[in-house]
This record gives C-alpha cells, sequence and structure tokens, in this order.
C-alpha cells in the first residue's frame, strides 16, 4: 500500500488483532495455542453425612421406698434376708448390726470393711480396737453400745451413690426408732452427708440432733477410726467431738 495514512495503519492493526483473537478474554499466563485442553474434573459431590441414631438419655429410676417391718426382729431378718434390698446386689456379704437395745450410744458408720484377708465386719479389727477405746473413754463398754453401718454390704468403689441418700437415710431412721439410743456418734464423712447432708468437717463443729418418728436423739459427728489410725494428729479433735455428748452416767 502506497503512502498508507495514520488511519489505515491502524485499521489494519485493528483487523490483525482481532483475527489473532487479541479482541476475546485471555490470560496474563502465557499458553499454547495447539495444546489440547485438559478434561475438566468431575465435580466433587460433598461426601453423605452419615446419620446416626442418639441413643435415648438416661432416665434415673425414682428412687423406690423400702418397706420396713415394724418389729426390731423383723426388721434384722429383713436386713440379713431380703433380696429387693437397695444394695442387695453390692455385695453377697452382708453384715448386720451388733449390740444390745436402747444403748447409752449408737455407733453409725456408711459402710462395712474388710479385714486383711478380705473378711467383711462393721469396722475391721484395727478399727474396731480404737473405737472400743474411744467409747472407753466416754464411760461406754461393749454392753451399752450398739454399732451399724447405714448399708449392710460394701460398694465395690467403697462408695454410696447420691441417688440412694433419702432411702437409706429413711431407713436408719426407723432402725434408730426401732434401737432408741441415748446419744449417737456418726464416723466419717459418708454418713455425715446421708444423715446431716452436711460434709463430716462442717457437721462436726456442733452438736446435732437426730428427729426420728416422735423422738429426738442427740449426736455427734467425728472421724471414722481409720483416719484416727492414718493420722493420728487428729485424736485430739476427735476427742473434743465426743466431749459433746453428755456425760454417760455410771451403771
Amino acid at each position: 500500500m502506497a503512502n498508507p495514512t495514520p488511519e489505515s495503519v491502524i485499521h489494519s492493526l485493528q483487523n490483525w488483532w482481532s483475527l489473532a483473537g487479541v479482541d476475546l478474554d485471555y490470560d496474563e499466563q502465557p499458553s499454547a495455542l495447539l495444546a489440547v485442553e485438559p478434561a475438566l474434573p468431575a465435580p466433587v459431590m460433598p461426601a453423605p453425612v452419615a446419620v446416626t441414631e442418639r441413643a435415648p438419655a438416661e432416665v434415673t429410676k425414682p428412687v423406690q421406698e423400702e418397706s420396713l417391718p415394724s418389729g426390731y426382729d423383723d426388721f434384722i431378718a429383713w436386713l440379713a434376708q431380703d433380696n429387693g434390698l437397695l444394695e442387695a446386689g453390692w455385695s453377697k456379704h452382708r453384715v448386720l448390726p451388733q449390740g444390745a437395745l436402747m444403748p447409752e450410744v449408737m455407733v453409725i458408720s456408711g459402710l462395712p470393711e474388710k479385714s486383711r484377708n478380705g473378711e467383711v465386719h462393721l469396722f475391721n479389727p484395727d478399727n474396731q480396737k480404737l473405737l472400743d477405746k474411744m467409747l472407753v473413754a466416754i464411760g461406754c463398754d461393749s454392753k451399752q453400745s450398739y454399732l451399724t453401718t447405714i448399708s449392710v454390704t460394701a460398694s465395690a468403689d467403697g462408695r454410696i451413690d447420691e441417688q440412694h441418700w433419702p432411702s437409706l437415710k429413711n431407713r436408719l431412721l426407723h432402725h434408730i426408732g426401732l434401737v432408741r439410743p441415748k446419744r449417737v456418734i456418726c464416723v466419717g464423712d459418708q454418713a455425715a452427708k446421708i444423715i446431716f447432708g452436711e460434709d463430716m468437717l462442717t457437721a462436726r463443729k456442733n452438736k446435732q440432733f437426730i428427729n426420728h418418728e416422735s423422738s429426738k436423739t442427740e449426736a455427734i459427728v467425728t472421724f471414722h477410726p481409720r483416719i484416727l489410725i492414718e493420722r493420728p494428729i487428729f485424736k485430739a479433735q476427735a476427742w473434743k467431738d465426743l466431749q459433746m455428748l453428755t456425760r454417760i452416767s455410771a451403771p
């Protein structure tokens, strides 16, 4: 083309750009025009959500009140034989109360104990010896005392589930009414919580009273003999607890 004008040059370049595809969308990165285009990846489908059935929430069974025999001998036979006791499934070894009715002192612990040879007792021999000394110190011998535990069998973990506390307390109050003690000594944290609704360290600060049927019996809370053997430093505190009881008259 002779003597091209600026307009003709621009028009020629525009035609070339159009033929080259410059007027279309493009990538800033170079690419091979003749390369085979890669296959588009298959769309990723979301993984199916596994639907699991949720286990129904555990429902706490309502505490069933025990049918308590009205006579002492029948009550003890019921503790010894009835398979419907709350603690019947905890152990096959039942430990029954021991002592005289209308005693000067009724001693209450939470659970029976095992001795070194595996036998089950209200208090194992070592703890029993110390308990006897504690009772003698306040003028009470074995003929004037009555020993029992809130549960007649020992649980596997040495504890009583809180859901059983109301029924066991109701049974214990009935038991106290049948025994008719003048005083009650509650030993250990577990017994204090079940009977008085307080831990041992709180409950032992003051003299307590147990209301059962139409009577009210004075009581104290103190350390379990086991703790006093393990930590003799608490023996002085236990002696102060015992001194809160009304003095026992000489027989």
